[in-house]
């Protein structure tokens, strides 16, 4: 009979230990490392219309995969083609690789924004603005936002991001 109990306390045992290495296992999938930064060094200075307030521009940075790089370069081209759709597909594929850079979300905002898709525009912006960490990309984040207020109509709201925003404007 002690035979008996000790074969239930062995399963018991094992069926706490399986429990406990699943529940580890599942915390360990949850935990997102945090990737390292990518700084930006590439400097242009913004490009300024007569009669017009500054446009935010997205700077173009160093990436950290050649698929991202490759994407871009399609995405520019399909853009100075006035193929806006295909920009969009591109970059969204690279924001796929790279989910947490902000510049890739300002260039896929500035995508929509040329397709007049005005609410995904502002979405990706509002992403762009959350993940940016460099205060020119900040600014020019919130500088897109304002030229999406102005194309919904929204002059007020356009017109009070820029003025906070462009005293910003190194």
């Amino acid at each position: 009979m002690f035979g008996r109990y000790s074969l239930v306390d062995t399963v018991l045992q094992l069926r706490y230990l399986y429990l406990v290495l699943i529940s580890l296992w599942l915390t360990a999938c949850g935990i997102n490392p945090t990737p390292p930064q990518v700084e930006d060094r590439t400097t242009q200075p913004p490009v300024e219309r007569a009669g017009e307030p500054p446009a935010a521009e997205v700077k173009p940075r160093q990436t950290t995969s050649a698929a991202t790089a490759s994407l871009l370069a399609a995405a520019e081209q399909a853009s100075a083609d006035n193929q806006h759709k295909d920009a969009i597909a591109y970059l969204e594929r690279a924001v796929r690789i790279e989910p947490r850079d902000a510049t890739l979300w300002l260039r896929l905002s500035a995508a929509y924004l040329a397709n007049r898709e005005l609410d995904a525009a502002a979405q990706h912006t509002r992403k762009a603005i959350a993940l940016a960490r460099d205060p020119d990309l900040q600014r020019d984040a919130w500088l897109q936002l304002a030229e999406i207020e102005q194309a919904r109509g929204n002059f007020s709201e356009a017109q009070a991001l820029r003025r906070q925003w462009q005293a910003v404007r190194s």
